[in-house]
């Protein structure tokens, strides 16, 4: 019987010292963007427009509540280029 207290106690230690040496961080979801003119059809009649990724409208973002995103953005048009959300 006290052998099995000692086990148990030996045990119960050992799991939260491991568990106190996790360290878990919130996961990082990498995008690459290349930003282009391209020809669209947003309703039946062909005009230039800007694409993402050869996409419109631009890619989706799967995530959720504290992923870290880190996009890269490349700028292939002949101007400056402006993404807010």
């Amino acid at each position: 019987m006290g052998d099995n207290r000692v086990l148990c106690s030996l045990l119960f230690f050992f799991f939260f010292f491991l568990v106190s040496c996790i360290n878990a961080e919130d996961p990082y979801r990498f995008f690459t963007w290349n930003v282009t003119y391209g020809d669209i059809y947003p309703l039946g009649v062909k005009q230039q427009g800007i694409l993402i990724n050869g996409q419109f409208p631009g890619p989706l973002i799967d995530s959720v509540s504290n992923d870290n995103l880190i996009i890269s953005v490349y700028n292939s048009l002949d101007e400056p280029f402006l993404i807010s959300w």
